[in-house]
């Protein structure tokens, strides 16, 4: 049998040193109340959108069997990392950029922009926009006042964490009652012991409350109203004790939120890919044949044929529509597919324009897709599905036999161009494809554009041709 080392009094001495020395490093660390470590690990478990979760974690440390906990100094705690959603990837903004807010609010979008949030609340580094799917719910709300219809995030670790939600507000619903329902909320909100919330504003929207959390950092809420829209905006800082962003950044942000809400919220035909150009010629009506399972949408929602017609991209030949019966099909597109047509619901129909009367003369043609059902809701979340499919179909390009389709984006969003390149060395095939929503609701255009006298003015020509569509 082995003999064993003998435990000597030094060994005795050494083990004593060691743990007295962790008992005084563990006992100068004052514990957290438990019901607020409880609250946040219940929020963790529940990926609740933007709570406490990306506060620092508890550091436990075991000897023998007694157990002690404690949180670290801020300087040596590691913050959390949000545990992967599978959301889309992030985009990454520069260190600094000179796009103004008023440059900005021309890029679509009903939610504040990533070059927003940096030049609002002057952040730098790395920051990151995601969009974030599935929805998650907002913590302090007591009830979500409408349709959760767009959740983003926006982060720049380790310290902030942010995010922004819009609600479609339904129809009868007034949309300033729904935001003064979510102020009510967030005034009288306690997520657990130390989160206190402070009103910084009154009155008109947008609203704003500070709040502070103890350990667990501090922040801003935010709550904007539109005319069908409620936005809820959360600034985070982990383990900061005071936010960082001074109330003129976040009311800079707000109000951008606001504005966003106005021009491209719900209800509004600038949730196009684009944004609408008040300048240019007026659209006119033309009886035209509109091809199309029946019953089709009026000819009254296309643009008139012979608005077509100009120098680039006719060399200023007239335009008239022409028999387009495409065998049946309703793609007018690369990369749409009949089957994922037949998938989407509404009246749709086509109007095909060629310069004079051959088979050959066709340059180009036009989808309008209507829901004409009675709610205004379901109209806009109808156009809201088919500008994301557009963007998701046209945005990638795609491959069929013999060929792939390349896609570059245009200087406005909602357009490309898909160049057709063969496998066989055959000459390229361009076409430009412009997708946006229309004045009447539940309308949406696709403008195709398959032949160019100027190929170089093939995105301002299909600009113009969307400019007219949004005001049918």
């Amino acid at each position: 049998m082995a003999e064993h080392d003998e435990w000597t009094a030094a060994d005795d001495a050494l083990v004593r040193r060691a743990m007295a020395t962790l008992r005084t490093d563990v006992e100068s660390l004052p514990l957290p109340d438990v019901r607020f470590v409880r609250a946040r690990g219940r929020a963790r478990r529940r990926h609740r959108f933007l709570a406490l979760s990306a506060a620092a974690a508890a550091a436990v440390v075991v000897a023998g069997t007694v157990g002690y906990a404690a949180w670290g100094p801020a300087s040596s705690r590691t913050p959390v990392t949000p545990a992967s959603s599978g959301r889309t990837a992030s985009t990454t903004a520069p260190p600094s950029t000179t796009t103004t807010a008023t440059d900005s609010l021309a890029q679509p979008g009903a939610l504040p922009q990533l070059t927003e949030w940096t030049s609002s609340l002057g952040l730098t580094g790395t920051v990151r926009l995601t969009p974030v799917k599935p929805f998650g719910p907002i913590e302090c709300l007591s009830s979500e006042p409408g349709t959760k219809v767009q959740q983003e995030e926006v982060t720049r670790a380790p310290e902030f964490q942010g995010g922004a939600t819009r609600f479609r507000i339904g129809t009868g619903q007034d949309p300033q009652t729904a935001a003064e329902n979510i102020a009510s909320d967030l005034a009288g909100c306690q997520l657990a012991p130390g989160y206190t919330v402070t009103p910084q504003s009154s009155g008109a929207f947008p609203r704003l409350f500070s709040y502070t959390a103890g350990d667990a950092g501090s922040g801003w809420w935010v709550v904007a109203a539109g005319p069908h829209d409620v936005a809820v905006i959360q600034l985070n800082q982990n383990d900061r004790p005071k936010s960082g962003f001074t109330r003129a950044q976040v009311v800079k942000l707000a109000d951008i939120a606001e504005q966003r809400l106005a021009r491209y919220g719900s209800g509004t035909t600038k949730t196009a890919t684009s944004t609408p150009d008040t300048s240019g010629p007026k659209a006119l009506d033309e009886n035209m044949q509109v091809v199309g399972p029946a019953p089709v949408p009026s000819s009254a929602l296309f643009v008139a044929a012979s608005q077509w017609s100009s120098t680039a991209l006719t060399g200023g030949a007239a335009t008239n529509a022409g028999p387009g019966a495409l065998e049946g099909s309703t793609t007018v597109a690369s990369c749409e597919t009949d089957q994922q047509q037949a998938a989407i619901g509404g009246r749709v129909g086509i109007v095909s324009v060629r310069v004079g009367t051959s088979s050959t003369g066709y340059i180009g043609r036009q989808r309008v897709q209507l829901d004409d059902s009675t709610g205004s809701d379901t109209q806009q979340a109808y156009v809201d599905a088919r500008l994301a499919e557009a963007k998701k179909l046209f945005g990638r390009g795609c491959a069929v036999p013999n060929a792939k389709i390349r896609s570059t984006p245009g200087p406005t969003a909602g357009t490309w161009r898909l160049d057709t390149v063969f496998t066989d060395g055959t000459a390229t095939l361009s076409e430009w494809v412009g997708v946006t929503a229309q004045k009447t609701p539940g309308a949406v255009s696709t403008v195709v554009i398959t032949k160019m006298a100027d190929p170089k003015q093939g995105f301002a020509e299909l600009d113009r041709l969307l400019n007219l569509a949004r005001q049918k």
